[in-house]
């Protein structure tokens, strides 16, 4: 009778042991990642590589799908990610990093906070470039700071729409932005068309990523680099902050170069259940390891430096904890720029 007690008692505790409630609960589910960008652009890239190769490592084995949801720079889905996904951890998203920032800067329209996403991750932090087309006569950024340099932008909070206001403040760039393009296929296609001269807030990855020929055959010019530190890549290619006058321009410029370092930020709602949240977390960073999607990744000639979902956290947190005089010059640079209303 005793061994029979233990044998029971084995069997449930094996039985308790198999129990996974995260795996109950994704098994023949399918999670939605949503896209703030249309195709052709890397956020869709991303999220598709990442739809193909994270189903295997979520508890229960999920399906996945992409779901574009472009508008406003990417802010239509960060407004939905915010506002209406699904809390239960069947929905989440990767869209522009220049969001993240635009509580931050108080605009109007920016009614989430990312202080309180559940974030999953980033690929990479990006360097953040200005590139023109071949044609363009204008070799350095020192150029553009004598001669009007039309550059195109998808609007919003978008680097694209950011960026290019910035560097007129705080370098003396004279760059003239044109509004009004859905996403980073638009943007490149109104360069070959001579719509525009070149494109602001782009980054390096990206613009391999989608645009190797271009990078490759030399049909675009890089003239400035944006991130916390040099991209090897782009050898003695000039940082923004390298280039300030002053201390004042120098922090507002460090401040959007720490926003480089959100790259192509994957994030869910506030809210998702703690441990279906870490379930996801954990596996974005087996997906970051997988040698297939290594691979892939090698071949779209981007990055590979994944922050965990931890990580990026704390980075958000650093970022909102910014001094308040130099997040103040931002917006009023923004606002007198036509860039976000007061």
């Amino acid at each position: 009778m005793l061994r029979l007690a233990f044998l029971l008692l084995s069997l449930l505790g094996a039985k308790t042991a198999e129990a996974d409630p995260v795996a109950d609960f994704y098994a023949k589910k399918t999670i939605t990642i949503v896209v703030g960008m249309p195709p052709p652009d890397q956020h869709d890239n991303d999220a598709r590589l990442l739809a193909k190769y994270m189903g295997k490592y979520v508890p229960g084995n999920p399906s996945f799908i992409v779901q574009n949801m472009p508008g406003a720079g990417g802010m239509k889905t960060v407004q939905f990610v915010a506002t209406n996904a699904a809390r239960d951890g069947t929905t989440f998203a990767i869209s522009q990093r220049g969001m993240m920032m635009m509580p931050l800067l108080r605009y109007p329209d920016a009614n989430f906070d990312p202080t309180k996403f559940t974030w999953i991750g980033t690929r990479a932090g990006e360097t953040s470039i200005v590139v023109l087309w071949h044609t363009v006569p204008v070799a350095t950024i020192q150029d553009t700071m004598k001669r009007e340099t039309i550059v195109a932008s998808s609007g919003g909070g978008a680097d694209s729409n950011t960026m290019p206001f910035l560097y007129n403040e705080t370098l003396g760039t004279k760059f003239k932005v044109v509004v009004g393009y859905a996403g980073g296929g638009d943007m490149n296609l109104a360069m070959e068309r001579g719509e525009v001269e070149g494109r602001t807030g782009w980054s390096v990855g990206a613009m391999r990523g989608t645009k190797e020929d271009w990078y490759r055959d030399k049909m675009v010019k890089v003239i400035l680099q944006h991130g916390l530190r040099r991209n090897p890549e782009l050898g003695d290619l000039p940082l923004a902050q390298e280039l300030a006058t002053n201390d004042n321009d120098r922090k507002l410029l460090e401040l959007f170069a720490a926003r480089q370092e959100i790259g192509f930020p994957v994030f869910g709602p506030p809210g998702i259940p703690e441990d279906r949240a870490s379930a996801l977390r954990a596996a974005y960073m087996k997906v970051m390891q997988d040698p297939g999607y290594i691979a892939e990744v090698r071949n779209m000639k981007v990055d590979l430096a994944p922050l965990s979902g931890t990580e990026m956290q704390a980075l958000i947190d650093q970022i909102y904890n910014s001094p308040k005089a130099v997040v103040e010059r931002a917006r009023e640079i923004l606002i007198k720029n036509g860039a976000m209303p007061r």
